[in-house]
């Protein structure tokens, strides 16, 4: 449940210069229609700083870090390449950009 207020964090975030059709061609995306993209160039200019950041995951396990890097998608989920869920790193950067 957690995760799924963080991802609305995100996805807020990344979706809050759309304009009311951009808006309902990026509901139509996440419900699968893969032509629909007048969403997409103004998401990618919020999403670009997040990823030239070159977050790392840092979930711990047998006192190591995962250090995978994190991955943001479209519908706000942060996770790394190893499955982790990485909201704080990604929630902190948020902080430091806006």
């Amino acid at each position: 449940m957690i995760s799924l207020k963080m991802a609305a964090i995100v996805r807020k975030y990344l979706t809050q210069d759309l304009s009311e059709e951009e808006k309902k061609s990026y509901i139509e995306y996440v419900r699968g229609n893969e032509n629909s993209t007048d969403w997409i160039e103004k998401a990618l200019l919020r999403r670009e700083p997040l990823l030239l950041m070159e977050l790392q995951c840092q979930y711990k396990e047998n006192d190591s870090s995962c250090s995978a890097w994190v991955s943001i998608r479209e519908t706000g989920v942060c996770r790394c390449s190893k499955g982790h869920l990485c909201y704080e790193q990604v929630l902190e950067a948020l902080k430091n950009i806006a």
